[in-house]
């Protein structure tokens, strides 16, 4: 049975109000999951992942919500690239891959200098066709998050921002923060609408960075991060960034609303959207009328209002 629940909207500023639908609510669609993420809109059919549970699910109206793969191989983050293909942050094969439209996966980065990487966790593709993704060491230290025994050593020996070139292995795949001060644990990343900035999101520190995204002869370079927000409840997780520039954020209490400053200053709360679960990521639909909201066991929608303004 459908649970559909009051949408309570802590408002700072007024003009979040506006961001959600009059009278919206927020629809369970899916429960029982062990540890949902990963929400990416594949026209309208939505998949998510259960880290946890090493499956991937998806839903669409028709249909509702289903099983769609399984195993799964611990994927976690998803995204879409401008081809309309699904593509994975895989923790259990500690890579990332693509999925072809004839079903078909395509391994785009499982090496970096002849190492592997710890356990790939959220992943964005830029305008340029460019694959980003995030590899902290849940996969390693958490063995119900991928295949290596709790306690496995890294061989990077970090924890890094990596950027995987349009024409994937052909390319090959660079670490964009090697350079930079450490994180302790990257997870979620997200453009800035004209991908001046990327958001990455620190779980342990329970903090989100910008960094500056500068051109250079060698292609975009990561420069001067600096801590956007603060998370007011538990860590942030998955974040994404409407047209207008602003930053959803994912939080123990739901999804915190950020309006960001210039470059070196921190964003401003505009709101909190409360889950009745903790939040792990989210997702806009393509039309930019729904939020896909994973939390804990649950899939939540929402309509929206304007995020265009």
């Amino acid at each position: 049975m459908t649970e559909r629940y009051e949408v309570r909207l802590d408002v700072v500023d007024p003009s979040v109000r506006g961001l959600v639908a009059p009278g919206a609510r927020l629809k369970e669609i899916a429960s029982g999951g062990e540890w949902f993420e990963g929400p990416a809109w594949l026209g309208d059919t939505l998949v998510w992942s259960d880290v946890r549970g090493n499956r991937l699910h998806a839903w669409d109206s028709g249909r509702g919500a289903r099983v769609w793969i399984a195993p799964s191989h611990h994927q976690n983050g998803h995204t879409v690239d401008h081809e309309g293909r699904l593509v994975a942050a895989a923790s259990g094969e500690r890579a990332v891959l693509r999925r072809e439209h004839d079903g078909r996966w395509t391994m785009l980065a499982d090496f970096y200098d002849w190492k592997r990487f710890n356990s790939p966790n959220d992943v964005v593709v830029a305008a340029d066709g460019g694959i980003w993704f995030t590899d902290p060491t849940y996969g390693l230290t958490q063995p119900t998050e991928g295949f290596d025994p709790e306690g496995a050593v890294s061989e990077i020996g970090g924890q890094h921002v990596y950027r995987i070139g349009a024409r994937g292995l052909r390319d090959g795949t660079r670490s964009m923060t090697a350079q930079l001060p450490a994180m302790r644990q990257p997870n979620g990343l997200a453009f800035g609408a004209d991908e001046t900035v990327l958001y990455v999101t620190d779980s342990e520190a329970r903090h989100i960075l910008g960094f500056r995204v500068r051109m250079s002869l060698d292609g975009p370079e990561l420069r001067q991060p600096w801590i956007v927000h603060r998370t007011f409840e538990g860590s942030p997780d998955g974040l994404r960034v409407d047209p207008a520039g602003r930053i959803w954020s994912s939080s123990a209490a739901g999804i915190e609303i950020l309006r960001p400053g210039l470059p070196g200053e921190q964003a401003r709360h505009l709101g909190t959207i409360r889950v009745p679960q903790e939040t792990s990521n989210l997702a806009f639909s393509p039309d930019l009328k729904r939020l896909a909201i994973t939390a804990s066991s649950s899939v939540y929608l929402l309509k929206l209002g304007d995020v265009t303004r």
